[in-house]
């Protein structure tokens, strides 16, 4: 998964996160494949965001994703 999208994190969009973030959560199909296409990176509680210092996968939990916002202007 790291691979294919490297460690930006799919969440906050911040570099360096350490844990694969399961698109459907474990808590809803714990029998669901691994699968790196259901995955994304994300900063989790090993790997905390440098920038933001946010666990963004233990906080998003069984929440749906909800895409950040990218303009093209930093506000």
């Amino acid at each position: 998964m790291f691979a294919m999208f490297g460690d930006l994190c799919h969440l906050c969009g911040h570099h360096g996160a350490g844990e694969a973030d399961h698109l459907v959560p474990v808590a809803i199909d714990a029998d669901q494949p691994i699968d790196p296409y259901g995955m994304r990176p994300a900063h989790g509680s090993s790997s905390p965001c440098p920038v933001c210092s946010r666990k963004c996968n233990q906080e998003r939990g069984t929440g749906t994703i909800i895409a950040p916002l990218y303009t093209s202007q930093d506000w």
